[in-house]
């Protein structure tokens, strides 16, 4: 028993005698801090200041915003450019739209004189010379006169007595004063079309003759 206390003893006082970091599996307190990164910036008193732009603020949606959107505006106008000379196109004399149509025509009044004859088709030819009293829009230039109509193979309806009593109705019973109506068609041009040298043309299809 003596002989292990001295042992233990001995070897306590070797251990003591090593220094700590001879020992294995100790690692100094401080070990990896050596080399860490100073947390300190550069300036104290402006933090940051050492990564900022050299134009500071002005690079947080100023110049260069700025300069985007003039890009984009002067590609806009150029997408635009040439486009102020493309308007609608005009009416010249040669386009189809400017050449005659026939519309509409109506007029009526009273009788002045007529010269019709009767078809072997049981149409009707001659002149017929009317008191115009009333039109459509397109046979409003004729309102108000008195013109002569040369129509050719029309339908007559005769809606008026037999006045010489001969049992039917006909030319022979017309007289000056009796309403008239005619109805056909008249050529005409677009508004916008020049009108210069145009002449309107009357096609008379159908009269209708009735009692004052």
């Amino acid at each position: 028993m003596t002989v292990k206390r001295i042992l233990l003893a001995a070897s306590a006082t070797a251990l003591m005698s090593i220094p700590a970091w001879a020992l294995p599996g100790l690692a100094p307190a401080n070990e990896g801090k050596g080399h860490s990164p100073s947390t300190t910036p550069n300036n104290a008193n402006n933090p940051g200041s050492s990564h900022r732009s050299p134009e500071g603020t002005e690079n947080t949606g100023g110049k260069g915003n700025q300069s985007n959107g003039n890009q984009r505006n002067g590609n806009q106008g150029k997408g635009n450019e040439g486009k102020g000379n493309q308007g609608k196109p005009s009416h010249p004399g040669s386009s189809h739209k400017c050449k005659p149509h026939k519309v509409a025509y109506v007029a009526s009044g009273k009788l002045v004189s007529q010269t019709l004859t009767k078809n072997a088709d049981g149409s009707y030819s001659g002149k017929v010379t009317v008191e115009v009293k009333r039109t459509n829009h397109h046979a409003a230039s004729d309102q108000g006169t008195t013109k002569t109509y040369k129509p050719e193979n029309v339908h007559v309806t005769f809606g008026l007595a037999d006045t010489n009593g001969d049992g039917s109705v006909g030319l022979d019973d017309l007289k000056a004063g009796d309403r008239v109506k005619l109805i056909g068609k008249i050529t005409a041009l677009a508004k916008k079309c020049s009108q210069s040298g145009f002449t309107a043309t009357t096609t008379i299809r159908e009269i209708v003759f009735n009692a004052p």
